[in-house]
């Protein structure tokens, strides 16, 4: 009898060994295998194919990741490889939602199937009001002159410190602690200079729990700033016909 129950115990061991697939993460992986849990966090996104998070995996020679049954709420990423990403037209919102759990099978060979629960943590980033703004300023416009303020509206009152910076600076230059984008020292913006002046603002937060960096892009243009209000004017022009016709 014990020469069979060692045998029992052995044939076992040899059932568990066939489902090769092992995860080791992301984070400190726990549970008893088939069904393991780990963690992860991520700073809030809405670009598709950003990574959410990765998972490593010791395996054989035919690995298969997929979504457990609910495994992936709200549709929200796709498997690629080892890695989790976005999905196309999906965001992760940390004003909405600070975690989410999702569930991966990992299979090879069509041996016993191993399930990881990954509870990933959502983060803030620090979000500009848009992801790009267009300004307009007079021909000769000189240094020092504010084109513009611009900064987040989501950094954590109380506990975050936010800097800016941009570049880059050749034309334009931000003012660190209030956001203000004003022109250089010594340069004056002018329609002679093709494309007008682009400058990327960085928004960078310190202080415990600190939220990723945030960017937006700004366009100058020069001269010219007046054109839309000219359309405007002779859209009203061409309407005075029409408006009269039907009053007569």
């Amino acid at each position: 009898m014990k020469g069979f129950i060692g045998i029992l115990a052995v044939a076992y061991l040899f059932h568990c060994a066939d489902a090769a697939i092992v995860f080791t993460g992301p984070g400190t992986i726990g549970g008893t295998s088939p069904d393991v849990t780990g963690a992860a966090s991520v700073a809030e996104t809405s670009t598709a194919g950003d990574i959410i998070f990765a998972f490593d995996a010791t395996e054989g020679t035919t690995p298969t990741y997929v979504f457990a049954t609910g495994g992936n709420p709200d549709s929200v990423a796709v498997i690629d490889g080892k890695n989790v990403k976005l999905a196309t037209s999906k965001s992760i919102d940390y004003e909405t939602t600070k975690s989410l759990v999702f569930k991966i099978t990992g299979n090879d060979a069509g041996n016993v199937a191993v399930t990881l629960t990954v509870t990933l943590t959502v983060t803030n980033r620090l979000e500009f009001a848009k992801t790009s703004y267009e300004v307009c300023v007079a021909e000769g416009t000189v240094a020092a002159t504010v084109v513009g303020t611009y900064t987040v509206a989501d950094a954590v009152t109380g506990t975050e410190t936010v800097a800016y910076t941009n570049t880059p600076v050749t034309d334009l230059i931000v003012v660190s602690s209030t956001g203000a984008l004003m022109v250089v020292t010594g340069k004056t913006l002018t329609s002679a200079t093709a494309g007008g002046y682009t400058t990327t603002i960085t928004a960078t937060a310190t202080g415990t729990g600190a939220s990723a960096i945030g960017t937006t892009v700004v366009k100058v243009t020069v001269g010219g700033c007046s054109r839309a209000g000219q359309i405007h004017f002779m859209a009203i022009l061409l309407l005075i016909p029409l408006l009269i016709t039907r009053l007569f």
